[in-house]
């Protein structure tokens, strides 16, 4: 008998236990890739440090939620703020850019931002970087240049199969039931090109058309017109640099003076998603911590079964060592036992893994808006073969250990 046949025939005649420790290694692992995906995914989304904003001029809140409401579209504004305080902030001597916006409306669950032109013209998402709406990029059509018209960012325009010249009537909320502007039908006219910021995820229409929607108490309307009564939900702030491209450390007295304010404050999105991290990375943790144990918990089950399947195969063992082959063949056998079901545990728990993350992304999205892929392959899935080796390595170790030095002519007495 070769080899390999002696390996499968093992395999076969231990299906139930060896399916049973290929799955348990699976689960485990298919836990960890879920969490490293997430985990990294999350990072990824979050840690593009202020995604070209480098403050926020926003109502008194919590600084979080402003970061989460106003770059991530998640959340809610706490408040509003005067448009003549926007205004006295804008001729700060550092402050370079300056981009009003309101929020608080929506469309198919995608957030609807009024917003300056400026965004779509001026404003830089990475340093060197404006909007496009290029075809060649990825975008089509341009930016809006009349009250009822609106341009789509590429994942909101692929979520809600956006197409230029539609019409939508945006929802006067973001929750589920909110009451929909039925008299205003806005049409949008341009497509963002990708950019890989949440930015994306929006859609925008003019500043001066939120104040306009047919729905909105009669003071709302006056603020188009008369400034002094206006009110946003909060502005962009692009700082000046100095030498080496560093932020303006005048940031900081700014925002001391904004926060003595009783109704405004000056967010800092690069000083506060560091703390988000920091809240929510026990979790990471505790998950990861929890697939680490039951894959070696696993690991123990597949070396138990490989213990119990060298018991049944002693007699095997002793005449394929009676027919010629070699210790290092007999101990080869029970390691490429155990590293078969390790690298099916392995291959079964990666892709369980990454459906595990498909499904859930479903249900995240929902809830928070922040999308996530399961094509994404985070550092955890290159792991996933060389580690699953090791586990069937080190699980087969002593077993073939035993193997090589089983004694031939003891296991081939008969057995009364």
């Amino acid at each position: 008998m070769s080899f390999w046949k002696i390996v499968f025939k093992s395999l076969r005649h231990h299906r139930f236990s060896n399916s049973l420790a290929a799955f348990s290694i699976a689960t485990g692992i298919a836990l960890l890739v879920a969490v490293y995906s997430f985990k990294e995914q999350s990072q990824n989304t979050f840690s593009q440090a202020g995604i070209g904003v480098d403050a926020i001029l926003a109502p008194k809140g919590s600084p979080l939620q402003i970061v989460l409401n106003a770059i991530y579209h998640l959340e809610d504004m706490p408040g509003k703020i005067k448009w003549t305080y926007f205004k006295k902030v804008q001729k700060e001597r550092i402050v370079a850019q300056a981009i009003p916006f309101v929020v608080g409306h929506s469309y198919g669950g995608v957030r609807v931002n009024a917003i300056d032109v400026k965004f779509l013209t001026d404003f830089e998402y990475i340093p060197g970087k404006t909007f496009s709406f290029s075809e060649e990029n990825g975008g089509r059509g341009r930016i809006f240049k009349k009250s009822h018209e609106a341009v789509a960012g590429w994942a909101a325009a692929k979520e809600l199969n956006i197409r230029l010249g539609q019409t939508f009537n945006p929802v006067c909320g973001v929750q589920e039931g909110d009451p929909v502007h039925q008299a205003e039908h806005i049409t949008f006219v341009g497509r963002m090109a990708p950019t890989g910021t949440p930015h994306d995820r929006a859609i925008y229409i003019p500043l001066g058309t939120f104040y306009g929607l047919e729905g909105h108490p009669r003071e709302t309307a006056i603020m188009e017109k008369q400034e002094r009564y206006r009110e946003i939900s909060g502005a962009y702030l692009k700082i000046k640099r100095i030498r080496k491209e560093a932020i303006h450390p005048g940031i900081q007295d700014l925002k001391f003076v904004v926060n003595q304010s009783d109704r405004n404050q000056l967010v800092v999105p690069a000083e506060v998603m560091p703390r988000l991290h920091n809240i929510i990375g026990w979790v990471d943790r505790v998950l990861i911590a929890i697939a680490i144990m039951l894959t070696v918990l696993a690991s123990l089950f597949l070396f138990f079964s490989l213990l119990q399947s060298l018991r049944e195969m002693r007699r095997d063992l002793a005449l394929f060592r009676a027919l010629g082959a070699t210790r290092k063949a007999v101990m080869g056998l029970v390691i490429s036992e155990a590293l078969i079901i390790s690298l099916l545990g392995g291959l079964l728990g990666l892709t369980l893994g990454h459906w595990l993350i498909s499904v859930s992304a479903h249900f995240i999205k929902i809830e928070t808006g922040v999308g996530f892929t399961a094509g994404y392959i985070s550092s955890a899935d290159w792991l996933v073969i060389p580690g699953t080796a090791l586990l069937g390595l080190l699980a087969g170790l002593v077993p073939g250990i035993q193997a090589y030095r089983l004694g031939v002519l003891k296991n081939l007495s008969p057995v009364s």
